[in-house]
């Protein structure tokens, strides 16, 4: 099967409607793993999308939710009484510098339900291996450092807006079909056909934010942002986790709502690979 990792941002959103209005091949699925708290515009335009998918007979989307990040941040644990997996949230190293948790946010709650889900597509067991699948990502010319290899063997991942696809060995092969855009070249092709650009699309409490997402996000967006301080509290203590100093959301690593927001830095993304939201 082929499968659009659906991650409602501008690029993965574009090639869902390439894929379905025939300027690319079509896939088969698009699957979106939505981790309990995204932006309220993500889930607006998510709306938009699967309107026009019904109306247009575009490539059917599947919306999994069994797994609920923001719910599960809140509690302190998931659901089966584990210990979830950490954001990349700030706190002081044993030396009093700056650190940062490392991130399992992505593989447990995005790219593992987007796998359940490609199982009970094929019928198959838990732990059984699926059939090679082909799963589209939407990353840009102006961004192959975030292009990657998966982990499975049975999964290649391809990059039509690239041109090439990777198996687990990381051996890459060239896409006689795709077609190398950069993200303005997206911007511009939304344009062209008349559709809404998605939002930028990312958990509200992601710390791989600048300050001027974060100022946005209070001024014009304050349920979203309240959900942050939410989780953002929640977090301070997680000596249970293992983490021996307090952790913050913001890399200040000051409390949320206390954080006086420099709106001139829209530069600072840290180490984010890009690939929960694409």
């Amino acid at each position: 099967m082929n499968i659009i990792s659906l991650g409602l941002g501008v690029q993965s959103t574009a090639l869902y409607f390439m894929s379905s209005m025939g300027e690319l091949p079509r896939a088969d699925y698009a699957i979106t793993a939505d981790p309990g708290r995204e932006k309220a515009g993500t889930y607006k335009y998510l709306q938009f999308l699967l309107q026009w998918q019904s109306d247009n007979s575009g490539i059917p989307i599947i919306v999994t939710d069994k797994k609920n990040l923001f719910e599960d941040l809140l509690k302190g644990t998931n659901s089966s009484g584990n210990r979830f997996a950490s954001i990349p949230c700030f706190t002081k190293n044993d030396d009093g510098s700056q650190g940062m948790l490392r991130r399992q946010c992505t593989s447990e709650y995005k790219i593992g339900p987007v796998d359940e889900v490609i199982r009970r597509l094929y019928g198959m067991r838990p732990r059984q291996r699926r059939p090679e699948t082909f799963v589209w990502k939407g990353i840009t010319v102006d961004e192959l450092d975030r292009m990657s290899e998966p982990e499975q063997k049975w999964k290649r991942h391809v990059y039509p807006f690239t041109g090439y696809q990777f198996n687990a060995k990381g051996i890459w092969e060239k896409l006689n079909w795709g077609i190398q855009m950069s993200r303005v070249d997206l911007y511009n092709w939304y344009q062209k056909m008349g559709f809404p650009i998605p939002p930028k699309s990312s958990c509200v409490f992601c710390p791989y934010q600048s300050d001027l997402n974060w100022s946005r996000m209070k001024k014009h967006n304050p349920e979203d942002f309240d959900a942050a301080v939410q989780v953002d509290y929640a977090i301070r203590n997680s000596t249970q986790k293992g983490v021996k100093n307090q952790c913050f959301l913001h890399r200040s690593m000051t409390p949320l709502d206390m954080v006086e927001f420099d709106d001139q830095d829209d530069l600072w993304s840290g180490e984010c690979s890009g690939n929960c939201h694409i």
